[in-house]
């Protein structure tokens, strides 16, 4: 229904307006003219109006019929030598704006060929109206006056569609802009959602399935006690999918808000020794810290000690160190393992630590990672205040 309205509502209003000047052409004649002949004449009009209002949807036919009604009733003000007002070209004040209608609907939806050739049809219908409906002198000075202000006329009225369709270009380019620059960063949101929240889990369990094998000869016992671990990843993960599957349906939002940052890392923590890492935690947090900073911590902490079970080179211990500082957060992650780097089961996509750089620079935080005595360091600072 709002797209019926939307489509009709130009031709209405086309049609409303041109009704208007009809009926103040037509009303003094018919009041107090008595000359019949007349008549007639007001009626072959009504085609140019017609066409006036269908040259949205159809301005190939809308010029066809405009000029050839303008044409015919040329022949006929000649024939039946009726004289009709005029304003601003020799056509009658309902023609004259049904033409420039045309005109600037022409110039502002057509292609330049077709706007050329469909645009000079209307003209020599104009033309011959200027030469015919009256007995005109082609070489006086009102006919080279009547003439050049046609042809301003026409002119006025194909620069100004020009200048909309210049207009209707521009917005039409910021809007395409604005869509692919919002879809280009759902498509990097939910990348680095699947990277930080789905990986991290799936991590866990290759980690700890690995572990399992490892042990499972020597001390089933062992291997079992690694079952929950395995179970409670894959819940998360599959937890983590749907999330991002009704994302995907715009059911639901992309992100999650943290609402208890302290809990939220000590989980993560918790996960992550269970997967064979031990973990050290030393955490001060501020009274309250913004949604935006605590989600962000959090999927650095994920992140971050998930490159350590991917890639660290044989860790004893992890230090996770999560502080407030004058002006925000200040987040650590250290291992302590022997030197170079570990190529996981699977290989690497390389793009953890973007997402995290990504993150922080967001924020207007720091960040930085490397390598730091054989282990692998990863440093954060978050701001607190003007989170954007």
């Amino acid at each position: 229904m709002d797209r019926l309205l939307t489509a009709l509502r130009a031709p209405l209003f086309i049609g409303l307006g041109l009704a208007a000047v009809y009926l103040l052409q037509t009303l003094p004649f018919l009041l107090y003219s008595w000359r019949l002949a007349g008549l007639p004449l007001q009626l072959l009009i009504l085609p140019t109006c017609v066409a006036a209002v269908i040259c949205i949807k159809r301005p190939v036919l809308a010029v066809m019929v405009a000029t050839v009604a303008a044409g015919v009733t040329t022949v006929a003000v000649r024939a039946l030598h009726v004289n009709e007002p005029t304003i601003l070209s020799p056509l009658t004040p309902v023609e004259t704006v049904a033409f420039l209608i045309i005109i600037m609907t022409v110039v502002f939806h057509a292609d330049a060929v077709a706007a050329v050739i469909e645009v000079g049809l209307l003209c020599a219908s104009a033309t011959f109206a200027l030469l015919f409906r009256e007995n005109t002198n082609l070489y006086s000075s009102e006919t080279r006056l009547n003439f050049a202000l046609c042809v301003a006329v026409v002119g006025i009225a194909v620069m100004v569609a020009i200048y909309l369709r210049a207009r209707d270009g521009m917005r039409r380019r910021a809007l395409t802009a604005a869509v692919t620059d919002a879809q280009r960063a759902e498509r990097v949101e939910l990348a680095r959602e699947l990277h930080d929240v789905v990986a991290h889990h799936v991590t866990g369990m290759v980690v700890q399935a690995q572990a399992a094998m490892a042990v499972s000869e020597n001390d089933p016992l062992a291997a079992h006690r690694l079952l929950p671990g395995i179970v409670n990843s894959g819940s998360d993960a599959l937890t983590a999918m749907r999330r991002l599957v009704g994302t995907l349906r715009e059911s639901e939002p992309l992100y999650t808000a943290t609402t208890d940052l302290d809990s939220d890392v000590r989980a993560a923590v918790e996960r992550a020794a269970q997967a064979g890492v031990p973990v050290r935690l030393r955490m001060e947090l501020p009274d309250s810290v913004p949604q935006e900073v605590g989600r962000s911590v959090l999927r650095l902490v994920q992140e971050s000690l998930t490159n350590v079970h991917k890639h660290a080179n044989a860790p004893t211990e992890v230090t996770v160190e999560l502080n407030r500082t004058v002006s925000g957060l200040r987040l650590l992650v250290r291992d302590d393992g022997i030197g170079g780097r570990v190529v996981p089961v699977g290989g690497s996509g390389g793009y953890g630590l973007v997402g995290m750089r990504e993150r922080v620079e967001l924020l207007g935080g720091l960040f930085s990672a490397g390598e730091v005595d054989g282990g692998w360091q990863v440093l954060a600072e978050l701001p607190l205040e003007g989170t954007r």
